[in-house]
């Protein structure tokens, strides 16, 4: 329910956005607002190890639900402003900072160690699968009924979500209740990271990511819009594809891949994906568009799998939740380029922005895995693992 909302989100507050301002700076704004809280991701780690996970998910998904009601009620009385937009979608990154310290970490705790690149694959072949619904319907509403019916339908799915989560017989773990003051918390959680080089390494690529090709996210609807000239539908049909790309990427790992085998598709799907927006960028037809958007889709998903299974595989019961929640503050601290990737979009064109980001990204992936051993070796999170 919650995967198919953000991507349907993902779509209408682009698009909305470039209806109300016409700036794809301001766009890019919108999304750097929804992703920022991301940096209080290693606290919020902190604090989800001392309140039941369940609890926090919950509270969540009754905000995310209230927020989607109120957008929808803007814009039926024709009153929703840009910093209405702007605003709220601060509030959905809010929860949505929790996402890897709570949802993620509780998944960890249900499944042995050796099935969690399984386990990460699977909850991302599902977000996959709803990721092709969400766009798909954000699509259709804006051709019919209007945005107004993506954010209606957006808080009835987060409602059926909440109503999930209460069946959930969730409990937390031991490790949970026996905690050092926040202060040592935070302070053994950096220690810890530091002394791994997979964790290290990981880290590092989240942030090439998302410094340099998840910000394409917020301009591909507007090159879209102005490059390939196609309709809403017609974008929202852009992204599904990206999502059955996505699916696809989550099954074949989920299937086939080992432990052995995790550096090598992190990397490489790093690369993929990084190497799709760039030939994104230049492209001025569809079909072939469709066909990017697709292989970027798979290189995204095998990306987002392995910087959730990596971490979890080497990191203890104890610290897992810190890790996790680091992870989200390599997020936001590579989103900071959201802004600049806007600027650059309104000067010279969103389509040039993504070719410059997308080609740093390349470069910086390479000069990673020269400096990082870890991204090279495969036999590291072994090494790291039997520490545990």
């Amino acid at each position: 329910m919650t995967g198919t909302t953000m991507w349907l989100e993902m779509l209408l507050f682009a698009l909305v956005a470039l209806d109300l301002t016409g700036s794809p700076f301001l766009v890019s704004l919108v999304f750097f607002l929804r992703w920022m809280p991301m940096l209080f991701g290693f606290g919020l780690g902190i604090v989800a190890d001392r309140i039941n996970r369940k609890y926090m998910m919950i509270a969540g998904l009754v905000l995310q639900s209230g927020v989607s009601a109120l957008l929808a009620t803007l814009m039926i009385n024709n009153s929703l402003r840009y910093w209405h937009l702007a605003t709220l979608s601060l509030v959905i990154g809010l929860v949505a900072a929790t996402e890897f310290p709570v949802r993620r970490a509780m998944m960890s705790e249900v499944v042995r160690k050796s099935q969690v690149g399984r386990a990460v694959s699977l909850e991302q072949a599902g977000n996959s699968v709803f990721r092709m619904l969400g766009p798909l319907a954000g699509g259709i509403f804006l051709e019919t009924i209007g945005a107004h019916g993506g954010f209606l339908l957006g808080a009835c799915l987060y409602a059926i979500g909440l109503i999930i989560s209460l069946t959930l017989n969730y409990r937390p773990t031991k490790v949970a209740t026996d905690l050092d003051s926040a202060k040592n918390a935070l302070v053994t959680g950096v220690q810890y990271i530091r002394g791994s080089q997979v964790m290290i390494g990981v880290l590092v690529v989240t942030l090439i990511l998302n410094g340099f090709g998840f910000s394409f996210i917020s301009q591909q609807p507007i090159i879209a819009r102005q490059q390939l000239m196609v309709s809403d539908f017609f974008i929202g049909v852009l992204q599904s594809v990206e999502g059955l790309g996505a699916l696809l990427g989550a099954m074949t790992v989920a299937l086939f891949a080992r432990p052995k085998h995790y550096t090598h598709i992190f990397t490489s799907a790093s690369c993929l994906y990084l190497v799709a927006i760039l030939i994104y960028s230049l492209s001025n037809t569809y079909w072939l568009s469709l066909i990017i958007m697709f292989c970027g889709g798979a290189g995204m998903s095998c990306f987002a799998t392995m910087q959730s299974a990596m971490v979890i595989y080497v990191s203890s019961a104890a610290m897992r939740a810190r890790v996790l929640g680091a992870i989200g503050v390599f997020i936001a601290l590579g989103l900071f380029t959201q802004p600049v990737i806007g600027i650059t979009g309104s000067i010279l064109s969103p389509s040039t922005a993504i070719l410059l980001s997308a080609s740093i990204g390349i470069v910086c992936m390479v000069l990673a895995m020269l400096f990082i051993p870890s991204l090279r070796n495969a036999g590291t999170i072994d090494e790291e693992s039997t520490q545990i």
